[in-house]
């Protein structure tokens, strides 16, 4: 049986880590913070996973809290979305080997030369994966993962080493032009929600950002921005951090 670990247990760290158990290998979860219910929470998310996606559990769960226990298992980091603290966290790891990065908004060779791409979307019940594969990995176990996935019909892109990958340049592209078009066009808000949700069926960009986290968002958006200034930053995202107004992850929901 593979061995993965998965770097970080926040709201991505529980769900790749709750979808890699299910379906049959052992995981090891390094966990960032003192959170005293983690294990429930994990047996939370695979049963939430098992009725999803109408699979019994298989695998194998194991809760790290010193980083360098870990093995060199295929390795995925799933910590904040800032540069700095990924680089941290890899770097506390005894190997350089078979590391990968679920990143959904920075460039992989700007973390490190030895890390790869494993981008899950959010919530893990969409089935894309973005893969990008650079070096100093086994190609031979990410394939057997790959496999697993695609069976339970995950859909794998292969994707360069690009800000966002594709699928968040498409997604974060939709909700940056809609604050932009309400805080420096002017256009009413309700307008604009409507044409986006019932006109030319997108996505609604208030619910996404509530699933994805408004922390999350914003900082996508902000790492999108130091790549490509086309990428608005919203004041209102901005304004609702600050009153740690996170989405569905904190019950305290974003509106306009």
């Amino acid at each position: 049986m593979i061995k993965i670990n998965i770097l970080g247990s926040g709201y991505m760290g529980k769900q790749i880590a709750s979808l890699f158990t299910l379906i049959g290998f052992e995981v090891f979860i390094w966990y960032n913070r003192k959170e005293t219910n983690l294990a429930d929470n994990l047996d939370y998310e695979v049963k939430k996973l098992e009725k999803v996606l109408k699979l019994k559990n298989t695998g194998k769960i194991n809760i790290i809290d010193q980083i360098n226990e870990l093995e060199e298992n295929l390795t995925i980091e799933t910590v904040k979305e800032d540069i700095d603290i990924k680089k941290n966290v890899i770097n506390n790891l005894k190997y350089k080997k078979n590391i990968f990065s679920n990143t959904s908004s920075l460039r992989l060779s700007d973390i490190g030369q030895n890390i790869n791409g494993f981008h899950f979307m959010n919530p893990i019940s969409m089935k894309y994966i973005e893969i990008c594969e650079k070096n100093n990995y086994s190609k031979e176990d990410l394939e057997i993962v790959i496999e697993k996935l695609k069976k339970i019909s995950y859909q794998v892109i292969n994707v360069q080493d690009t800000p966002g990958f594709l699928i968040n340049k498409i997604i974060f592209k939709d909700i940056s032009y809609f604050f932009y078009l309400i805080e420096k066009d002017n256009f009413n808000k309700q307008n604009i929600l409507d044409i986006y949700k019932n006109k030319l069926n997108r996505n609604d960009p208030i619910r996404l950002i509530n699933i994805i986290g408004v922390d999350t968002s914003l900082a996508i958006l902000k790492n999108l921005n130091n790549y490509d200034k086309s990428f608005y930053v919203p004041e209102t995202l901005q304004q609702a951090v600050s009153k740690n107004i996170l989405g569905f992850k904190n019950k305290k929901l974003f509106k306009l």
